[in-house]
């Protein structure tokens, strides 16, 4: 250091020592984690910017390679297709040939005609089979032309073939109905595939999709923009971030105004648990922010959304009401309006911070829990819901990240379906899936005491259930959901005035 240098510069070469060493310390701490690059400005400022390990990108590559566990099934579907018809042909030609097995066969094959053999069933389920496995296992395709291709072509064929075949040739059994059913079942099972590709392959990777690519996100380098747009206003601050020289470690108005934090109470100012502490920074917690907050602005658009909604259970104008509607490439939603005996700041604590207290009261949970806690705003939790419709809906559990957030002076709780190490599928449950959801609580106009609940369900039972069925149950869970809620907030309040009663009393009895 020289001798001629002012105060200023003496502590300004203070600063950017000190700067630079809390960087180390940063990456060190962070390094098996994430790696980070850090770039120092003439002025003293850095700018950091957190790169996704190797190990992940090569992980997301592999997936995106691998056929999908529904995209198996689909394959073993075809192979069925092909072995069933192969089987049945079999069985009709011993059971319908004239002298022994073999001329039988060459009856079927060698001699066959398209009016008296039913050999060519076979074949039309060979040429399905080679087809959809090319098409589908081999090149990955994810478009249903070639699936429509062979259903239509099995069409026509079957169509043909009921008019020219010889249904009253001479048989050894007089009675025997197989070449119906060799029929019926190559036209029946060209229609499950068509089905079990277009509305479980195609959406379930689909979604698939969609999610890996809000988990991965762009990776930030050196020219990525400081300023994004309002949908990554939470990125901002954790994936790339500047920090000035010499400022201090208070937060924008920006953020302020982006997640407005309550004041802290015993009830909900709760910390983050130490495993989240410990990988404070890491690569998963950022995706896990960057999906919620997502989701975030997918839900909100979606809950304020007032055209297409039609009315499932309930009255416009009444305490209850559900509605529904289809929205392309996400299915069929659900939305709640009800009337909650509350104000919003209680049903917001009792939604968000006391979940694993919920199934004593709401019976349509069997199971809730806190997996990891990433922040004061987001979290991730496991639920286990209880079976509906009588019985016909077995119970799923659900693996969701949550964050909440005040917009329009209300209380919002964003949630949508993740995975997470420490609780693999179950066996005794089928794992279901949420799309983007929001638990909305405002207050009632010159009613503070009472907040509307808007709830936002977008979930994906998974499993073979008929429509009808699933509507039934959402609709029952929903209803029942918020007669139990307003139940317990009453219990709630009984049992508060009745502890302010007793104090009262006892305080009284010491005066005395």
């Amino acid at each position: 250091m020289s001798i001629n240098s002012t105060p200023d510069d003496i502590m300004a070469s203070r600063d950017t020592k000190a700067q630079e060493a809390g960087n180390i310390i940063y990456r060190n701490v962070n390094g098996n984690l994430a790696q980070s690059t850090d770039r120092l400005l003439p002025n003293g400022s850095i700018i950091h910017s957190r790169v996704a390990s190797s190990e992940n990108t090569a992980l997301s590559v592999n997936r995106s390679k691998r056929i999908s566990t529904v995209r198996r099934t689909f394959c073993l579907i075809v192979l069925f297709d092909f072995i069933l018809s192969f089987i049945l042909w079999v069985i009709y030609t011993q059971i319908s040939g004239e002298g022994s097995i073999g001329e039988a066969f060459i009856k079927e094959v060698d001699q066959y005609t398209f009016k008296k053999s039913l050999f060519d069933t076979v074949l039309l389920a060979a040429w399905r089979f080679a087809v959809l496995i090319l098409s589908y296992a081999v090149i990955l395709s994810r478009k249903p032309w070639m699936i429509g291709v062979t259903t239509f072509g099995t069409c026509v064929f079957l169509l043909v073939k009921v008019f020219i075949y010889d249904f009253s040739k001479d048989s050894v059994d007089k009675n025997n109905t197989l070449d119906y059913l060799v029929l019926l079942a190559s036209f029946t099972i060209a229609w499950v595939e068509t089905w079990f590709l277009d509305f479980k392959v195609l959406p379930s990777e689909q979604k698939a999709l969609e999610r890996d690519a809000l988990l991965q996100g762009p990776i930030p380098n050196e020219q990525t923009s400081l300023l994004r747009d309002s949908r990554a206003r939470y990125d901002q601050v954790n994936d790339q971030y500047y920090t000035p020289g010499g400022s201090d470690t208070e937060h924008s108005e920006t953020e302020k105004d982006a997640f407005q934090s309550i004041p802290a109470t015993r009830t909900h100012s709760r910390s983050a648990s130490r495993a989240s502490i410990s990988s404070w920074g890491s690569a998963q917690e950022q995706d896990y922010r960057k999906l919620a907050r997502e989701c975030a602005d997918i839900a909100w658009r979606l809950i304020q959304s007032t055209d297409s909604w039609k009315v499932e259970t309930g009255k416009e104008d009444g305490p209850l009401c559900v509605y529904s509607k289809q929205v392309p490439k996400m299915g069929k939603l659900f939305k709640l309006i009800g009337i909650i005996e509350c104000s919003p700041f209680k049903c917001f604590e009792e939604l968000y911070h006391n979940l694993e207290a919920s199934p004593a009261w709401n019976p349509t949970v069997l199971e809730c829990k806190t997996l990891q806690v990433i922040d004061e705003h987001t979290d991730i939790c496991y639920s286990v819901s209880a079976e509906a419709a009588g019985g016909m809906v077995s119970a799923r559990d659900f693996i969701t990240v949550r964050c909440w957030e005040r917009r329009d002076d209300a209380y919002a709780i964003f949630s949508v379906g993740t995975t997470h190490p420490d609780m693999p599928e179950q066996k005794k449950y089928v794992r279901g899936e949420n799309g983007a959801g929001c638990c909305m609580m405002k207050e009632v106009p010159e009613e503070p005491d009472k907040c509307e609940l808007v709830w936002l369900l977008n979930t994906n039972l998974k499993g073979w259930l008929p429509q009808y069925l699933v509507d039934q149950s959402f609709s029952g869970f929903l209803t029942d959901y918020v007669k139990a809620l307003n139940m317990h907030m009453k219990t709630q309040e009984e049992d508060q005035m009745m502890h302010v009663t007793e104090m009262d009393e006892n305080m009284h009895g010491t005066v005395q």
